[in-house]
């Protein structure tokens, strides 16, 4: 708010209490000049009588009256460099018999001093004084003389003298210095005053900004003074009035917080639409899952900021026929599960609509099919079998020995069949449960060779060369013991499953960095590029037929990369159509 009459309050009040100040300031310098002046010359004067006690105490008085000038000249010589000043010695009829500053030959060209203002003095009182201009040095100086006499009989003066130039030009400094130092005072109480006026100014800028915010509907901002004047009290008062003004409102805006509150808790998006199309409220979560800003959609129609076709349709259809609507609808890659109900407003019938994200469930809902499914089918091929080879032992062959051992090896291979896939799928469900694992520090290689042990006769019965590669042996890992051995076996039985006979599978570990790196290569069929990224998901199959041909589950990958995510491990796959695959496991070393 611009204040009209700004700074001539402040103006006026400076411009008083400067003038003041440099009024006090300049009386009160003038009185220390003086005293300081005073001071100085009483200290001089106190000195030179102290140095003339002296002196009259060594000076011999027979010679002075016998007007020795030999030895009153050495004596005055004596004192003016003892004393720092000049020194005259007067008979008792004015006339100078010695002077430090004047030869002996030249006494006689001086003046008779009987009369000089010092010397009427002494004749008065103890010690007479004067100031002024040497007719013999041509230079202003503080003389002081006292008479001196014998047996009470006046026989003489002695007089000491020093120049005033210095105390005058230590009396100019002390000038300069009151000046500076009242101009100093000057600046230093106007900064006073400024910030005294500003404080007050700022006071009266408070209670009016504050009374212009009243006018204006703002009941919320409070004027606090740490002092208790006058202006406090105003501004207290407008305090009171704007409190009691706010009371209705703080409590609207109460409401209103908590209802905000409470639609911004809910996990589903809320939009509230009037009559005009226009968005009147969101909460947070419809923010995200529209994937828009608050400024992009706050007052705007619903269908510029919303392109989709689906959910514009159904709120036109709502606006049509106001009556509620669910529908499902695919939104940026999500799947949002839409309610359209309707709301009263004081303009007409709005709209309020309730976005919940469905895309979680509708994904858990699509595996739980394919699960089922996969499932379904897996059993359902080896029981056909089993149900086939046992019909047929039933009807014809239990009487030929030859074709029942056939027909009950194929059932008993079958069975087998179902048995791992029971086993992997309960091996499946229950690293699924599992949450928390306390890992521990363990060696890797002996459990790799024990492993090797294990499946050598197996690897022997297709004639696969088994080769090891380990650049150190020593070195822990962090993980769990079982598991890692779990996933070794299951990607080196699988590399046995998919090599011909013949075929080479090497099992190499390295260290990288931090990582210990565990490589199964084998020479056998290879993944096509388009199946990699699925080759880990459950009862996934490159070639079904051929899969099932050597016994294969379909879910040992799966397990391998379930193991490997418990242990923070990373599982990469390599692999070439007729080559081979190459799978690597990196593991924390400890």
């Amino acid at each position: 708010m611009k204040i009209p009459f700004k700074n001539k309050l402040s103006s006026r009040l400076l411009a008083i209490l400067i003038i003041s100040i440099l009024f006090s300031s300049s009386i009160v310098g003038y009185f220390l000049y003086q005293h300081f002046y005073s001071f100085l010359y009483g200290r001089f004067n106190s000195d030179l009588q102290n140095y003339i006690k002296l002196a009259e105490q060594s000076i011999d008085l027979n010679k002075v009256l016998q007007n020795d000038q030999v030895y009153l000249k050495k004596s005055a010589n004596k004192w003016a460099k003892l004393f720092k000043c000049r020194v005259t010695i007067i008979d008792a009829s004015g006339v100078v018999v010695a002077d430090s500053e004047v030869p002996t030959n030249q006494l006689s060209n001086l003046d008779n001093h009987l009369l000089r203002v010092e010397i009427q003095q002494s004749l008065e009182i103890e010690f007479g004084s004067n100031i002024r201009e040497s007719s013999t040095l041509g230079q202003n100086l503080l003389y002081m003389a006292k008479a001196l006499s014998t047996k009470n009989v006046q026989i003489g003066f002695l007089r000491l003298a020093i120049n005033t130039d210095d105390v005058d030009s230590l009396l100019s400094i002390t000038r300069n210095y009151f000046f500076i130092a009242g101009l100093l005072v000057l600046l230093i109480s106007s900064f006073i005053v400024i910030i005294f006026s500003s404080n007050i100014n700022r006071k009266l800028y408070k209670i009016i900004g504050k009374a212009d915010k009243i006018s204006h509907g703002d009941f919320d901002t409070r004027t606090e003074f740490s002092q208790r004047d006058e202006l406090s009290v105003l501004g207290q008062t407008l305090n009171d009035m704007a409190a009691k003004l706010s009371d209705n409102l703080s409590k609207l805006e109460r409401d209103k917080n908590n209802l905000n509150t409470v639609l911004s808790s809910v996990q589903d998006g809320i939009v509230a639409i009037n009559p005009n199309k226009e968005v009147i409220f969101f909460n947070k979560q419809a923010v995200s899952l529209l994937d828009c800003s608050e400024s992009d959609i706050m007052g705007k129609s619903f269908f510029q900021v919303i392109r989709n076709q689906h959910l514009n349709s159904l709120l036109t259809n709502f606006f049509t026929k106001p009556i509620f609507l669910k529908d499902d609808v695919f939104f940026e890659n999500r799947t949002l599960d839409i309610i359209i109900t309707s709301l009263k407003i004081e303009d007409g019938l709005g709209a309020v609509i309730v976005l919940r994200d469905i895309t979680h469930y509708k994904m858990l809902e699509k595996i739980r099919k394919e699960f089922v499914a996969n499932v379904s089918h897996e059993f359902k091929t080896p029981l056909a079998v089993i149900r086939g080879y046992g019909e047929t032992l039933l009807d014809w062959g239990l009487e030929d020995k030859k074709v029942s051992k056939k027909y009950v090896k194929k059932i008993v291979k079958q069975s087998n069949q179902l048995e791992n896939l029971v086993s992997d799928l309960l091996e499946l469900a229950r690293i699924e449960k599992l949450q928390k694992l306390e890992f521990s520090e363990f060696k890797p290689i002996p459990i790799i060779k024990e492993i090797l042990n294990e499946i050598m006769e197996i690897a022997d019965s297709k004639n696969i060369d088994l080769k090891t590669s380990f650049k150190k042996q020593d070195f822990e890992i962090i993980g769990d013991g079982e598991m890692f051995r779990s996933i070794i076996i299951n990607l080196v039985d699988n590399a046995i499953k998919y090599t011909q006979n013949g075929g080479v599978i090497k099992i190499e570990s390295h260290l990288q960095k931090k990582k210990a790196v565990f490589t199964i290569t084998d020479s056998g069929i290879g993944i096509p590029l388009k199946d990699q990224s699925r080759i880990f998901e459950r009862f996934y199959r490159v070639d079904r037929g051929r899969s099932r041909a050597i016994g294969g589950t379909g879910l040992g990958l799966s397990i391998v990369k379930h193991l490997a995510e418990l242990q923070k491990a990373e599982v990469k796959l390599s692999s070439e159509p007729d080559k081979g695959s190459s799978f690597s496991i990196w593991f924390d070393l400890a």
